[in-house]
Protein backbone atom coordinates (compact mmCIF):
# COMPACT_ATOMS: atom_id res chain seq x y z
CA UNK A 1 0.00 0.00 0.00
CA UNK A 2 3.03 2.62 0.95
CA UNK A 3 4.69 1.31 -2.22
CA UNK A 4 1.93 2.29 -4.21
CA UNK A 5 0.96 5.08 -2.65
CA UNK A 6 4.85 6.47 -3.15
CA UNK A 7 4.70 5.27 -6.56
CA UNK A 8 2.11 7.66 -7.49
CA UNK A 9 3.46 10.62 -5.52
CA UNK A 10 6.66 10.22 -7.77
CA UNK A 11 4.51 10.05 -10.74
CA UNK A 12 3.10 12.88 -9.57
CA UNK A 13 6.07 15.18 -8.78
CA UNK A 14 7.90 13.83 -12.10
CA UNK A 15 4.80 14.66 -14.31
CA UNK A 16 4.34 18.42 -12.67
CA UNK A 17 7.96 18.89 -13.00
CA UNK A 18 8.62 18.01 -16.71
CA UNK A 19 5.38 20.32 -17.68
CA UNK A 20 6.91 23.20 -14.99
CA UNK A 21 10.41 22.42 -16.98
CA UNK A 22 8.63 22.60 -20.39
CA UNK A 23 6.87 26.47 -19.63
CA UNK A 24 10.18 28.03 -18.76
CA UNK A 25 10.94 26.44 -21.66
CA UNK A 26 8.26 28.19 -24.01
CA UNK A 27 8.72 31.51 -22.02
CA UNK A 28 13.06 31.52 -22.57
CA UNK A 29 11.87 31.27 -26.01
CA UNK A 30 8.93 33.32 -26.26
CA UNK A 31 10.36 36.49 -24.08
CA UNK A 32 14.44 36.36 -25.50
CA UNK A 33 16.35 38.87 -25.43
CA UNK A 34 14.84 39.76 -21.76
CA UNK A 35 16.38 43.43 -22.81
CA UNK A 36 14.62 46.61 -23.43
CA UNK A 37 11.36 46.41 -22.20
CA UNK A 38 8.98 49.36 -22.53
CA UNK A 39 5.27 49.89 -22.39
CA UNK A 40 3.40 49.83 -25.54
CA UNK A 41 2.00 53.25 -26.67
CA UNK A 42 -1.54 51.24 -27.76
CA UNK A 43 -1.82 49.25 -25.06
CA UNK A 44 -0.82 45.65 -24.10
CA UNK A 45 -4.51 44.46 -25.01
CA UNK A 46 -4.39 46.56 -28.32
CA UNK A 47 -2.95 43.28 -30.20
CA UNK A 48 -6.39 41.66 -29.07
CA UNK A 49 -8.79 43.17 -31.32
CA UNK A 50 -5.50 44.35 -34.60
CA UNK A 51 -6.00 42.48 -37.75
CA UNK A 52 -4.01 39.32 -38.39
CA UNK A 53 -0.49 39.90 -39.94
CA UNK A 54 -0.41 40.16 -43.64
CA UNK A 55 1.96 37.70 -44.59
CA UNK A 56 1.89 34.19 -42.49
CA UNK A 57 5.10 32.51 -42.47
CA UNK A 58 4.98 28.63 -42.60
CA UNK A 59 8.21 28.68 -40.51
CA UNK A 60 5.77 30.75 -37.63
CA UNK A 61 2.94 28.59 -38.38
CA UNK A 62 4.83 25.07 -37.27
CA UNK A 63 6.80 26.73 -34.48
CA UNK A 64 4.17 27.78 -32.49
CA UNK A 65 2.28 24.30 -33.02
CA UNK A 66 5.44 22.17 -32.50
CA UNK A 67 5.87 24.62 -29.58
CA UNK A 68 2.47 23.89 -27.89
CA UNK A 69 2.16 20.32 -28.62
CA UNK A 70 4.50 18.76 -25.80
CA UNK A 71 2.38 21.12 -23.24
CA UNK A 72 -0.53 19.45 -24.03
CA UNK A 73 0.56 16.23 -24.06
CA UNK A 74 2.53 17.06 -20.35
CA UNK A 75 -0.13 19.10 -18.76
CA UNK A 76 -2.99 16.19 -19.36
CA UNK A 77 -0.37 13.91 -18.13
CA UNK A 78 -0.39 15.59 -14.97
CA UNK A 79 -3.96 17.06 -14.71
CA UNK A 80 -5.30 13.16 -15.47
CA UNK A 81 -3.73 11.96 -12.01
CA UNK A 82 -6.12 14.26 -10.11
CA UNK A 83 -9.45 15.13 -12.21
CA UNK A 84 -11.60 13.59 -14.81
CA UNK A 85 -10.84 12.38 -18.44
CA UNK A 86 -12.82 15.66 -19.90
CA UNK A 87 -12.35 18.13 -16.95
CA UNK A 88 -8.09 17.17 -17.77
CA UNK A 89 -9.68 18.04 -21.60
CA UNK A 90 -10.87 21.16 -20.68
CA UNK A 91 -8.29 22.00 -18.02
CA UNK A 92 -4.93 21.57 -20.42
CA UNK A 93 -6.36 23.62 -23.27
CA UNK A 94 -7.19 26.30 -21.34
CA UNK A 95 -4.32 26.48 -19.27
CA UNK A 96 -2.21 26.46 -22.79
CA UNK A 97 -4.35 29.30 -23.98
CA UNK A 98 -4.18 31.37 -21.00
CA UNK A 99 -0.38 30.94 -20.94
CA UNK A 100 -0.26 31.70 -24.53
CA UNK A 101 -2.12 35.20 -23.95
CA UNK A 102 0.41 35.77 -20.64
CA UNK A 103 3.25 35.18 -23.42
CA UNK A 104 1.71 37.22 -25.89
CA UNK A 105 0.96 40.28 -23.52
CA UNK A 106 4.71 40.39 -22.44
CA UNK A 107 5.84 40.44 -25.88
CA UNK A 108 3.99 44.04 -25.93
CA UNK A 109 6.83 45.57 -23.89
CA UNK A 110 9.46 43.85 -25.67
CA UNK A 111 11.15 45.76 -28.80
CA UNK A 112 11.48 43.28 -31.87
CA UNK A 113 8.78 41.10 -30.71
CA UNK A 114 5.18 41.47 -32.11
CA UNK A 115 2.05 40.08 -30.23
CA UNK A 116 -0.96 38.68 -32.36
CA UNK A 117 -4.10 36.58 -32.19
CA UNK A 118 -3.15 34.26 -35.26
CA UNK A 119 -0.29 33.32 -32.29
CA UNK A 120 -2.57 32.07 -30.05
CA UNK A 121 -4.73 30.60 -32.20
CA UNK A 122 -2.00 28.49 -33.98
CA UNK A 123 -0.73 28.01 -30.06
CA UNK A 124 -4.28 26.56 -28.81
CA UNK A 125 -4.06 24.49 -32.02
CA UNK A 126 -0.99 22.89 -30.98
CA UNK A 127 -1.58 22.66 -27.55
CA UNK A 128 -5.29 20.70 -28.53
CA UNK A 129 -3.56 17.95 -31.05
CA UNK A 130 -0.81 17.19 -27.72
CA UNK A 131 -3.95 16.55 -25.88
CA UNK A 132 -5.44 14.65 -28.43
CA UNK A 133 -2.15 12.35 -28.59
CA UNK A 134 -2.51 11.73 -25.08
CA UNK A 135 -5.83 10.47 -25.68
CA UNK A 136 -4.70 8.29 -28.86
CA UNK A 137 -1.82 7.03 -26.67
CA UNK A 138 -4.26 5.52 -23.85
CA UNK A 139 -3.96 1.71 -23.73
CA UNK A 140 -7.54 0.97 -22.88
CA UNK A 141 -8.74 2.12 -26.36
CA UNK A 142 -8.34 2.17 -30.01
CA UNK A 143 -5.87 3.24 -31.23
CA UNK A 144 -4.15 3.64 -27.97
CA UNK A 145 -3.51 -0.41 -27.65
CA UNK A 146 -2.97 -1.24 -31.34
CA UNK A 147 0.18 1.64 -31.52
CA UNK A 148 2.45 -0.48 -28.59
CA UNK A 149 1.80 -3.76 -30.39
CA UNK A 150 2.35 -2.76 -34.03
CA UNK A 151 6.32 -1.06 -31.59
CA UNK A 152 6.52 -4.20 -30.90
CA UNK A 153 5.94 -6.09 -34.30
CA UNK A 154 7.85 -3.93 -36.22
CA UNK A 155 10.89 -2.51 -33.29
CA UNK A 156 13.60 -4.12 -31.43
CA UNK A 157 12.10 -4.64 -27.86
CA UNK A 158 13.13 -3.05 -24.63
CA UNK A 159 15.62 0.14 -23.91
CA UNK A 160 17.68 -0.23 -26.83
CA UNK A 161 14.18 -0.25 -29.26
CA UNK A 162 12.79 2.50 -27.31
CA UNK A 163 15.88 4.62 -27.01
CA UNK A 164 16.79 4.17 -30.75
CA UNK A 165 13.24 5.27 -31.90
CA UNK A 166 13.89 8.60 -29.68
CA UNK A 167 17.19 9.46 -31.25
CA UNK A 168 14.94 8.89 -35.25
CA UNK A 169 12.65 11.28 -33.73
CA UNK A 170 15.63 13.89 -32.95
CA UNK A 171 16.53 13.15 -36.38
CA UNK A 172 13.47 13.90 -37.92
CA UNK A 173 13.42 17.13 -35.89
CA UNK A 174 16.96 18.12 -37.33
CA UNK A 175 15.13 17.96 -41.05
CA UNK A 176 13.24 21.45 -40.25
CA UNK A 177 16.38 23.54 -40.05
CA UNK A 178 17.75 25.99 -42.56
CA UNK A 179 21.09 24.67 -42.91
CA UNK A 180 22.35 21.21 -43.97
CA UNK A 181 21.50 18.02 -43.50
CA UNK A 182 18.34 19.62 -44.21
CA UNK A 183 16.98 20.02 -48.14
CA UNK A 184 15.97 23.53 -47.13
CA UNK A 185 19.68 24.54 -47.07
CA UNK A 186 20.60 27.87 -48.04
CA UNK A 187 18.98 30.83 -49.79
CA UNK A 188 15.94 30.26 -52.54
CA UNK A 189 17.55 32.35 -54.99
CA UNK A 190 20.81 31.76 -55.02
CA UNK A 191 21.52 28.08 -53.83
CA UNK A 192 18.62 26.21 -54.90
CA UNK A 193 19.67 25.14 -58.21
CA UNK A 194 18.67 21.97 -59.48
CA UNK A 195 21.06 19.70 -60.78
CA UNK A 196 19.55 20.05 -64.97
CA UNK A 197 20.22 23.54 -64.70
CA UNK A 198 24.09 23.63 -63.83
CA UNK A 199 25.97 25.19 -64.45
CA UNK A 200 25.19 28.92 -64.77
CA UNK A 201 23.72 31.20 -62.10
CA UNK A 202 27.23 31.69 -60.40
CA UNK A 203 26.19 28.27 -58.67
CA UNK A 204 29.59 26.74 -56.73
CA UNK A 205 29.21 23.23 -56.00
CA UNK A 206 29.98 22.75 -52.65
CA UNK A 207 31.85 19.43 -52.00
CA UNK A 208 31.17 19.50 -47.96
CA UNK A 209 27.76 20.09 -48.40
CA UNK A 210 27.71 16.47 -50.41
CA UNK A 211 29.57 14.48 -47.92
CA UNK A 212 27.28 15.70 -45.24
CA UNK A 213 24.54 14.49 -47.28
CA UNK A 214 25.64 10.82 -48.05
CA UNK A 215 26.77 10.35 -44.41
CA UNK A 216 23.10 11.67 -42.69
CA UNK A 217 21.23 9.57 -45.87
CA UNK A 218 23.35 6.55 -45.26
CA UNK A 219 23.02 6.81 -41.07
CA UNK A 220 19.63 7.50 -40.91
CA UNK A 221 18.84 4.43 -42.86
CA UNK A 222 21.36 2.33 -41.72
CA UNK A 223 20.04 3.59 -38.13
CA UNK A 224 16.92 2.43 -38.82
CA UNK A 225 16.97 -0.90 -40.56
CA UNK A 226 18.72 -1.76 -37.30
CA UNK A 227 16.48 -0.87 -34.84
CA UNK A 228 13.99 -3.33 -37.07
CA UNK A 229 13.27 -6.74 -35.45
CA UNK A 230 13.86 -8.86 -38.47
CA UNK A 231 16.96 -8.44 -39.97
CA UNK A 232 17.34 -6.36 -42.81
CA UNK A 233 19.07 -8.55 -45.20
CA UNK A 234 16.81 -7.99 -48.63
CA UNK A 235 17.75 -5.36 -51.14
CA UNK A 236 14.29 -4.42 -51.24
CA UNK A 237 13.76 -3.31 -48.21
CA UNK A 238 16.37 -1.74 -48.00
CA UNK A 239 15.21 0.11 -51.37
CA UNK A 240 12.22 0.51 -48.89
CA UNK A 241 14.02 2.32 -46.12
CA UNK A 242 15.91 4.39 -48.08
CA UNK A 243 12.71 5.76 -49.25
CA UNK A 244 11.55 6.23 -46.41
CA UNK A 245 14.43 8.63 -45.33
CA UNK A 246 14.35 10.41 -48.78
CA UNK A 247 10.18 10.79 -47.80
CA UNK A 248 11.04 12.33 -44.98
CA UNK A 249 13.49 14.88 -45.86
CA UNK A 250 11.07 15.92 -48.54
CA UNK A 251 8.14 16.06 -45.85
CA UNK A 252 10.03 18.34 -43.63
CA UNK A 253 11.26 20.07 -46.81
CA UNK A 254 7.09 21.00 -47.70
CA UNK A 255 6.22 22.21 -44.23
CA UNK A 256 8.56 24.78 -44.74
CA UNK A 257 8.62 25.34 -48.55
CA UNK A 258 5.82 26.25 -51.24
CA UNK A 259 5.05 22.81 -53.13
CA UNK A 260 6.22 24.30 -56.41
CA UNK A 261 9.81 25.00 -55.11
CA UNK A 262 10.46 21.10 -54.22
CA UNK A 263 12.15 20.17 -57.21
CA UNK A 264 14.46 22.79 -56.99
CA UNK A 265 15.35 20.92 -53.98
CA UNK A 266 17.42 18.54 -56.15
CA UNK A 267 20.68 20.02 -56.24
CA UNK A 268 24.00 18.81 -57.77
CA UNK A 269 25.31 18.24 -53.89
CA UNK A 270 21.34 16.45 -52.78
CA UNK A 271 21.59 14.05 -55.87
CA UNK A 272 25.78 13.20 -54.87
CA UNK A 273 24.47 12.37 -51.91
CA UNK A 274 22.09 10.55 -52.52
CA UNK A 275 23.86 8.13 -54.66
CA UNK A 276 26.96 8.60 -52.08
CA UNK A 277 24.74 7.24 -49.41
CA UNK A 278 23.37 4.21 -51.83
CA UNK A 279 27.10 3.28 -51.84
CA UNK A 280 27.56 3.50 -47.95
CA UNK A 281 24.62 1.77 -47.22
CA UNK A 282 25.57 -1.15 -49.84
CA UNK A 283 28.74 -1.17 -47.75
CA UNK A 284 27.07 -1.66 -44.28
CA UNK A 285 23.55 -3.05 -44.55
CA UNK A 286 24.64 -6.46 -43.52
CA UNK A 287 25.39 -5.74 -40.21
CA UNK A 288 23.52 -1.70 -39.90
CA UNK A 289 24.59 -1.40 -36.34
CA UNK A 290 28.12 -2.07 -36.73
CA UNK A 291 31.30 -0.46 -36.65
CA UNK A 292 30.86 0.75 -39.88
CA UNK A 293 27.53 2.85 -38.99
CA UNK A 294 29.46 4.10 -36.05
CA UNK A 295 32.25 4.93 -38.01
CA UNK A 296 29.86 6.67 -40.19
CA UNK A 297 28.13 8.87 -37.42
CA UNK A 298 31.62 9.81 -36.44
CA UNK A 299 32.66 11.16 -39.75
CA UNK A 300 29.19 12.86 -40.04
CA UNK A 301 29.52 14.47 -36.85
CA UNK A 302 32.77 15.85 -38.07
CA UNK A 303 31.74 17.10 -41.42
CA UNK A 304 28.53 18.92 -39.40
CA UNK A 305 30.76 20.36 -36.77
CA UNK A 306 33.19 21.52 -39.78
CA UNK A 307 29.93 22.90 -41.78
CA UNK A 308 28.80 24.54 -38.49
CA UNK A 309 31.99 26.32 -37.85
CA UNK A 310 32.11 28.02 -41.58
CA UNK A 311 29.18 28.84 -42.01
CA UNK A 312 28.44 32.42 -40.07
CA UNK A 313 25.02 31.91 -40.88
CA UNK A 314 24.49 28.65 -39.15
CA UNK A 315 26.29 29.91 -36.31
CA UNK A 316 24.06 33.14 -35.71
CA UNK A 317 21.17 31.16 -36.04
CA UNK A 318 21.90 28.70 -33.31
CA UNK A 319 23.58 31.30 -30.59
CA UNK A 320 20.76 33.60 -31.31
CA UNK A 321 22.68 36.46 -32.71
CA UNK A 322 21.13 38.99 -35.76
CA UNK A 323 18.11 39.09 -34.10
CA UNK A 324 17.37 35.23 -34.16
CA UNK A 325 15.76 33.55 -31.25
CA UNK A 326 17.75 30.17 -30.24
CA UNK A 327 14.66 28.04 -29.35
CA UNK A 328 12.21 28.71 -32.63
CA UNK A 329 11.98 25.41 -34.12
CA UNK A 330 14.77 25.79 -36.75
CA UNK A 331 17.10 26.34 -34.12
CA UNK A 332 16.45 24.03 -32.40
CA UNK A 333 16.16 21.49 -35.33
CA UNK A 334 20.14 23.02 -36.08
CA UNK A 335 21.06 21.99 -32.71
CA UNK A 336 18.96 18.30 -33.30
CA UNK A 337 21.32 18.31 -36.71
CA UNK A 338 24.73 18.55 -34.61
CA UNK A 339 23.14 16.41 -31.40
CA UNK A 340 22.07 13.53 -33.66
CA UNK A 341 24.98 11.63 -35.27
CA UNK A 342 26.70 12.18 -31.46
CA UNK A 343 23.78 10.77 -30.10
CA UNK A 344 23.86 7.69 -32.58
CA UNK A 345 27.54 7.06 -31.82
CA UNK A 346 27.04 6.49 -28.19
CA UNK A 347 23.82 4.18 -28.75
CA UNK A 348 26.35 2.24 -30.85
CA UNK A 349 28.98 2.04 -28.87
CA UNK A 350 27.79 1.63 -25.35
CA UNK A 351 25.32 -0.94 -27.16
CA UNK A 352 28.24 -3.12 -28.46
CA UNK A 353 30.24 -2.81 -25.28
CA UNK A 354 26.95 -4.12 -23.26
CA UNK A 355 26.87 -6.66 -25.30
CA UNK A 356 30.25 -7.99 -25.47
CA UNK A 357 30.87 -10.87 -23.25
CA UNK A 358 32.73 -10.37 -19.87
CA UNK A 359 36.37 -11.86 -20.22
CA UNK A 360 37.06 -15.24 -18.39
Amino acid sequence: MHATHRSMSTARLLRASAALLYLLLIAYGSLYPFTGWRASEYGSFAFLTAPWPRFITRTDLITNVLAYLPLGYLLSTWLRLHIGRWQTVVASISLSALFSVCMELAQTLLPGRIASTQDIATNVTGALLGVLLYRLLQNHKWPGHALPSLREHWFIPGVWGNLGLLLLAVWGLSQLSLEVPSLVAGNLKTQFVPFWELPGNGYQYRPLHTIIFTLEIALASLFTGGLLRRKTRSALVWIGIFGFVLACKLLAAALLLKGAVLPRLLSAEVTSGLFGAAVCIAWARQHPHSWRTLWLAALLSLAGSLQWLLHSGALRTLNGGSGAVPLNITALAGWAALVWPLGVMLYLAVRRVVRMPAAS
